[in-house]
């Protein structure tokens, strides 16, 4: 970018002075969550470190930027997002705060760049040593999560479907809607954004007890504290993912034909989602299976919940159910349209057979 002008440096430190802020708010919420419900002295210790160090690094940049400051004039200071209202929790609370210490450490790494290399590292390394601390702060309050009893309707919440724009009030929609379990998949997008989405649906699904599913990464799952993992022949075995999410994690596996059942240690698995049953519009070139393979994978699932998957509707939900599915996995059917509405719609299906 070259030498920045006057004015330029004065919107970079606008950028830095309110991320700056941000970052202490956050942190400053959490130390609370460590000095009294934690009374854990060295961690929150290392907190009060991190948000000292973010004002010290700050300062390296350009000394005190307040003559920059324009809180009254700042655009954004009055739309606050759906999800930043919902707090079910002091972990809802912890793990949002997180997110917006370290969102707003991205930033100052990103903007510092363009002054200081060597002090915008130092906010990078801030940002990763947060995602340690958090992956520990909240693993030992995850509670053991269970499968919702059956039947139930998963969602698949395809980022290939629901845009960046539309993803907040999506998650809204299927969680006041009732769904009983939330996978979150994302093939074509960066990692930060996809822990930025996952942080925002566990703070939404988290008070309503929803269960929120990686697809095909549990690194990933465990980093943000979800619930389970769903795993496809190219991704770590079963096994593996037991290993690293321990034993009350989520997990489940996807087949196509009775013979992939020889090649699992059902003892690690929780559900078993079978599929394509019918054609699928998000899968136009896969072969659908027919409920018949729902039968036959639950007579030799050892006690491993079924999952029916593709080009599931209302009109064709029962059967899989009258097959012997525990629940219906669904993209299009649930996130086309109104979602508020489509979700009603399955509800009333599910709540029918649960009589």
């Amino acid at each position: 970018m070259g030498k920045l002008g006057e004015n330029e440096m004065g919107i970079v430190l606008r950028i830095l002075d309110a991320n700056a802020n941000r970052c202490a708010e956050g942190l400053r919420v959490v130390e609370e969550i460590a000095r009294l419900g934690l009374e854990d002295g060295a961690l929150h210790g290392r907190l009060k470190d991190i948000r000292h160090g973010v004002r010290r690094g700050l300062h390296a940049l350009h000394g005190s930027p307040v003559r920059f400051r324009d809180s009254e004039g700042d655009v954004g200071r009055e739309t606050p997002s759906r999800s930043e209202m919902l707090r079910g929790s002091l972990e809802d609370v912890a793990r949002a705060n997180f997110a917006r210490a370290e969102e707003a450490l991205r930033v100052l790494e990103e903007y510092g760049k363009l002054i200081d290399a060597s002090t915008a590292s130092e906010f990078k390394r801030y940002r990763f040593e947060l995602y340690g601390i958090e992956r520990g702060f909240l693993s030992i309050r995850v509670p053991g999560t269970q499968l919702p009893e059956s039947p139930f309707i998963y969602a698949i919440l395809d980022r290939s479907v629901v845009s960046s724009a539309r993803f907040g009030h999506t998650v809204a929609a299927l969680i006041e809607g009732g769904v009983d379990l939330i996978q979150y998949r994302a093939k074509e997008i960066e990692r930060e954004e996809r822990r930025r989405d996952l942080v925002t649906l566990l703070a939404a699904a988290g008070p309503a007890r929803i269960p929120v599913i990686v697809n095909d990464d549990p690194g990933l799952a465990e980093e943000v504290g979800a619930q389970g993992v769903h795993l496809g022949a190219r991704d770590p075995s079963p096994t593996e993912a037991r290993v690293r999410l321990g034993p009350d994690a989520i997990i489940g596996v996807t087949i196509h034909a009775e013979s992939e059942l020889d090649r699992l240690d059902l003892a690690d698995i929780d559900y078993l989602a079978v599929g394509s049953i019918f054609r699928s519009p998000t899968k136009s070139d896969v072969r659908p299976v027919g409920t018949e393979l729902i039968e036959t994978v639950k007579r030799r699932s050892g006690g491993a919940k079924i999952v029916a998957i593709g080009g599931i509707d209302a009109g064709n939900v029962e059967s899989v159910f009258e097959a012997g599915a525990d629940g219906a996995a669904m993209i299009s059917a649930l996130l086309s349209g109104d979602v508020s509405k489509n979700c009603f719609t399955f509800k009333g299906i599910v709540a029918r057979r649960r009589r």
